[in-house]
């Protein structure tokens, strides 16, 4: 009996532990795509899910323009979505998701604007972030990086100047799943 309680209590423990893993993934040429330079093979976004319902978030870039800002988000592929994920606000506040057409793909989507990486002299930076506690579901995710920041924002750069260069994984439509029980 006792060694089937030790057996238990090491099985929950892993199972416990196990959905704070991280993931690490690559990070591929954006659906925009228009130029910016990244050594793809050392740059990556990683996140992971917490017991209690955060995602932390950190992108790594490397190889990109030195002194420069990059703003990152994550596109929900969605039918609707809510106006805040976590503690950050969708663009455009929430509700039907919005269709675009990328690389000869059509989805719905929705975006969150999150962070920014800033880049030193030798175009490397990260930008890690804890969103949440995030509410319930299985959300289909694209983590991306827009070539400038202030993207979407009041006062920012705007969302003609802001191009998605980066993001994982891809093509555009594809997507992580993120389950949070």
């Amino acid at each position: 009996m006792r060694k089937v309680f030790l057996m238990g209590l090491v099985l929950l423990l892993f199972v416990g532990t196990a959905s704070a893993a991280a993931t690490k993934q690559k990070l591929t040429a954006g659906w925009d795509n228009f130029g910016e330079p990244l050594n793809f093979a050392k740059s990556s976004v990683k996140w992971s899910l917490s017991p209690k319902r955060t995602l932390s978030v950190t992108f790594a870039l490397v190889g990109a323009h030195p002194n420069k800002l990059y703003q990152v988000g994550l596109t929900f592929f969605c039918d609707s979505f809510p106006a805040t994920f976590g503690q950050f606000p969708t663009v455009g506040g929430g509700g039907p998701c919005t269709p675009s057409t990328k690389q000869g793909v059509t989805k719905n989507f929705a975006a969150v604007e999150i962070g920014v990486v800033t880049t030193d002299m030798n175009g490397k930076g990260s930008f890690t972030v804890v969103i949440g506690p995030v509410l319930d579901g299985t959300y289909k995710v694209e983590f991306f990086v827009h070539d400038g920041a202030g993207c979407n924002l009041n006062g920012g750069g705007g969302t003609n100047t802001c191009w998605a260069d980066f993001r994982s994984p891809g093509p555009f439509g594809t997507a992580t799943t993120v389950v949070v029980p």
